[in-house]
């Protein structure tokens, strides 16, 4: 019998596909993913910082059990919001594949990311930033 291997990996890009849920955002982000205007979120994201939050760890990321055997992987697109301290405070759903499992494993990986904070004048802030959760069915020996 074959097992799937199931892994998730983080990327620091959006792209297009329609909102999930964003009404806890600022309200033109929320308005860019429900209008799927993905370069708008990208545009009014990059207005808060001189320089973005960078990740400095993996997600801790926990492929759900009934999503690997359903077959069921994609990229979960968030919005999230980074401390000043690099700490994840915040993650909301901009895009998914459909599975609500997916969406909620990629949410609790998302707050376990540690990120360089975002700086504006050469100091620490508090920024939104777009990252996906990428998870995938692999299957051994490929």
């Amino acid at each position: 019998m074959n097992r799937i291997l199931a892994t998730a990996v983080l990327t620091v890009m959006l792209g297009p596909g329609p909102a999930a849920r964003a009404a806890e955002l600022p309200a033109p982000y929320a308005e860019a993913i429900a209008s799927r205007d993905f370069d708008r979120l990208l545009t009014e994201i990059n207005r808060q910082f001189d320089i973005p939050p960078w990740p400095q760890t993996d997600p801790e990321t926990i492929y759900p059990e009934i999503a690997g055997k359903a077959g069921a992987q994609g990229t979960v697109k968030l919005v999230v919001y980074v401390d000043e301290f690099g700490d994840v405070r915040d993650a909301v759903v901009a895009d998914s594949p459909g599975w609500l499992a997916l969406e909620v494993a990629a949410r609790r990986a998302a707050l376990t990311i540690r990120y360089k904070p975002a700086k504006r004048d050469d100091k620490p802030i508090s920024a939104w930033y777009v990252a996906d959760i990428v998870f995938q069915v692999t299957w051994p020996g490929r």
